[in-house]
C-alpha cells in the first residue's frame, strides 16, 4: 500500500502569524489601533492585510523588512467576528495566511510570580465560575497563557470552551487572579462589558528584576542583579510588545521581601525597581505597537503569608505603593491597586496537616484530630499548592482589582482606596490619626471587631526603623535596621528588639475621618505610629474547624469595605510626620 505524506499548509507558507495572533483572540477594540504582525520569508515582499467581518471587508498594507511584517488596523469599536488575512506577494511562494473567529474588545496582560500565576484550580471559587459560564455567563472573556514553571501553554480560547475542555483543564489551569478581575469587572460594567482578552504570562519565584532589562535595573541602587536578570522582560514580556493593550496587571514581590525594599525619592531599592519596571513596559509597549503610552497599570500588594520569615511587610507594601503611600502618585501615574494583605487563606494555619489529621494521610497512632474536619474538608475541596503561601481565596482579591479598574480606568464614581493617613496629633493620653478626605470621597472611616488593632506606638525615638534586617531575631548578634526612613543603614552594636520598641495600642473611637487611640500607658513616650506593618488579622482562635475571617482586618472605609493602606510616620512635636515623599503633616 503506498504511504501518504501530508504536509501541513504552514509548512509551506512563506506569511505567517506571530504565535500568539491566532484565530479566537481578542485586538484592542477603539479608540486605539489595533495590530497584527508575524513573519514572511522572501526578498522583495509585498504584504496586505485583509479584514472580513462577513459582510464587509477593508484592505490595508503591511510594512515589512527584515522577515517580519506589521499592519495597523483601523479602529475597531467592541464585537464582531472577523477573519483576518494576511497575503504576500514577491515572498518565495506567494501566500496567505489567515486568523479567523477574532473580536474586538480589551487586552489586559497580567505578569507576576506565583500569586499571579496561581492556577484556577487551586480556588475556592472556581467551580461556582463553572457553572455560572456554562449557564451563559462571561462568554465576553477569552483566555491566553504562556507556558510556565506553574501554567500550561493556552492557545487563544473563548471562555466557554476553556470550560468543556476535559475536567475543564484549559479554564482550572490558567490564572486565578488574571481571570477573576475579567469575571469581576464584567459584573460591574453589565452590559457595558467589552469583550476582554486576557494573557498571563506569570512565572513562580521570580524577582522584580528578572522583568526588567538590566538598563532599567541599574537605574535602581540597593538592587541584587544575576545571571537571569532580565531574562523574563526578553523571553515574556517582549514578544507581546506588539500588541495593543488596555492594560497591564502586576502581582509579585514574596522573591523580594529578603531585599532592600528601599525608597523612590531616593532612587534605591525594590519601590525605585517596580516605577521603574511600569515606565519601561509602558515605552516598550508604545514605541513598538500602538498601546497608549499612559495606559493603566494594576498592582496586588503581598498577603501575610508572602512575607515568609521576612519581618516588616509594612516596608513592601510602603515600596509597592512607590514610598507614597497610595496609588496613583507621581512616579506611578496612571496606576490602581487591590491591597491581599488582610486575605490570607481562611486556613492559614497548617496544624491539622502537619499532625497528619486529614483522610488522605496517615494518622499517627494517638494524634488528637479534635477540630479538624473543616480544615480537611475545605483542603480535599480545594488543595493548598504549596501551602498558605498561596491564599486560595482569591476572587475578592479579584473583586477589589477590578473596582480599583472600574472607577480609575473606566471613570465610575466607586471608591479606589481605602483610608489613607493624612496626619496626627498627640492630644495628652491621646493619639488622633487623621485620614485624606478627598481620598475617602464619600466613604467614612470605620474600626470593625479587632484581636489585635495593629495600630503600633514607638517608645524610643532612636529606634525608627522602615526594614529591619531579618537576623536582628538573633539575641547573639548586632542589631541591623535595613533602612532608617532616611536611606541609611544603621547598626546598633547590641542586640536591641525593633519589634518590642513598637507598642500596640487600643482604638478607642472612630470619627469620619479619624481615628483615636489610647496611648495613656506609654508615659509620654510616643515617637511613631504604625498600621499594618506586619502580622495576621486573624482573632486568635485555634485550628479548629471555623476558618479566620477573610478581610478582617479592623480600618477599612465605609460603605466601600476597602481596608486602609498600610502607614507608617514619625511623630515629632507631637505631630506626625511621613517618610518622604509621602506627606501627612495634616
Amino acid at each position: 500500500m503506498p504511504v501518504l505524506y501530508v504536509l501541513s499548509v504552514a509548512a509551506w507558507a512563506s506569511v505567517s502569524f506571530d504565535r500568539h495572533v491566532q484565530d479566537h483572540m481578542v485586538l484592542q477594540r477603539e479608540p486605539e489601533t489595533a495590530s497584527v504582525y508575524g513573519k514572511y520569508s522572501g526578498t522583495a515582499a509585498t504584504i496586505h492585510v485583509t479584514v472580513h467581518d462577513g459582510f464587509a471587508s477593508y484592505d490595508i498594507p503591511a510594512t515589512a523588512a527584515e522577515g517580519t511584517w506589521t499592519a495597523q488596523l483601523r479602529p475597531t469599536p467592541a464585537g464582531g467576528n472577523y477573519t483576518i488575512t494576511a497575503t504576500c506577494s514577491g515572498c518565495g511562494n506567494s501566500s496567505t495566511a489567515a486568523i479567523a473567529d477574532v473580536t474586538f474588545g480589551d487586552v489586559w496582560y497580567c505578569s507576576g510570580q506565583s500569586n499571579m500565576a496561581l492556577p484556577l484550580m487551586y480556588t475556592f471559587s472556581r467551580n461556582k465560575s463553572i457553572e455560572a459560564i456554562q449557564q451563559g455567563k462571561y462568554n465576553n472573556i477569552r483566555l491566553h497563557q504562556l507556558q510556565s514553571n506553574i501554567n500550561p501553554d493556552l492557545s487563544w480560547v473563548n471562555i466557554k470552551a476553556a470550560t468543556q475542555t476535559p475536567n475543564s483543564a484549559a479554564f482550572v489551569n490558567f490564572s486565578s487572579t488574571c481571570y477573576y478581575f475579567a469575571e469581576s469587572l464584567t459584573d460591574l460594567l453589565g452590559a457595558d462589558a467589552p469583550p476582554m482578552g486576557m494573557i498571563n504570562t506569570a512565572w513562580g519565584g521570580t524577582q522584580v528584576e528578572q522583568w526588567t532589562s538590566n538598563q532599567t535595573s541599574a537605574k535602581c541602587s540597593n538592587i541584587t542583579l544575576g545571571a537571569t536578570s532580565g531574562v523574563y522582560y526578553k523571553e515574556r514580556v517582549v514578544p507581546f510588545a506588539k500588541m495593543t493593550l488596555k492594560g497591564y496587571l502586576w502581582y509579585q514581590g514574596e522573591n523580594d521581601m529578603g531585599h532592600v525594599f528601599g525608597n523612590a525619592a531616593q532612587n534605591r531599592g525594590y519601590a525605585c525597581e517596580v516605577p521603574a519596571m511600569i515606565e519601561e513596559w509602558r515605552t516598550l509597549f508604545a514605541q513598538s505597537g500602538r498601546t497608549n503610552p499612559k495606559a493603566p497599570f494594576g498592582l496586588v500588594t503581598l498577603a501575610n503569608s508572602g512575607a515568609g520569615a521576612h519581618p516588616d511587610l509594612g516596608g513592601m507594601h510602603f515600596a509597592q505603593m512607590g514610598s507614597y503611600g497610595v496609588v496613583p502618585n507621581p512616579v506611578m501615574p496612571n496606576t490602581f491597586l487591590g491591597h491581599a494583605y488582610d486575605l490570607d487563606d481562611p486556613y492559614y494555619n497548617q496544624t491539622c496537616w502537619n499532625d497528619l489529621c486529614c483522610p488522605e494521610q496517615t494518622k499517627k497512632p494517638g494524634q488528637n484530630c479534635d477540630g479538624c474536619d473543616g480544615f480537611c474538608a475545605a483542603y480535599e475541596g480545594t488543595p493548598f499548592r504549596l501551602g498558605p503561601i498561596h491564599p486560595r481565596a482569591k476572587k475578592p482579591l479579584a473583586v477589589r482589582l477590578a473596582q480599583a479598574a472600574y472607577g480609575a480606568v473606566f471613570g465610575a464614581d466607586v471608591q479606589t482606596t481605602g483610608p489613607v493617613i493624612s496626619g496626627c496629633e498627640v492630644n495628652g493620653g491621646e493619639l488622633v490619626i487623621k485620614f485624606n478626605t478627598t481620598l475617602l470621597g464619600k466613604d467614612s472611616v470605620t474600626v470593625g471587631p479587632y484581636w489585635e488593632s495593629h495600630v503600633d506606638i514607638l517608645t524610643n525615638a532612636s529606634l525608627f526603623c522602615l526594614q529591619a534586617n531579618q537576623s536582628q531575631t538573633n539575641p547573639h548578634t548586632p542589631t541591623l535596621c535595613e533602612d532608617n526612613g532616611e536611606g541609611q543603614e544603621v547598626v546598633f552594636p547590641k542586640p536591641i528588639s525593633l519589634v518590642t520598641a513598637w507598642k500596640t495600642v487600643n482604638i478607642t473611637s472612630a470619627g469620619t475621618s479619624s481615628i483615636s487611640a489610647d496611648v495613656s500607658s506609654l508615659g509620654g513616650d510616643v515617637y511613631g505610629v504604625r498600621y499594618m506593618w506586619g502580622g495576621f488579622c486573624c482573632d486568635g482562635r485555634p485550628p479548629t474547624s471555623d476558618p479566620c475571617p477573610i478581610a478582617s482586618c479592623p480600618l477599612k472605609g465605609s460603605p466601600s469595605q476597602l481596608p486602609a493602606n498600610p502607614f507608617v510616620a514619625k511623630i515629632v512635636n507631637g505631630k506626625c510626620s511621613c517618610v518622604a515623599p509621602q506627606v501627612c503633616n495634616a
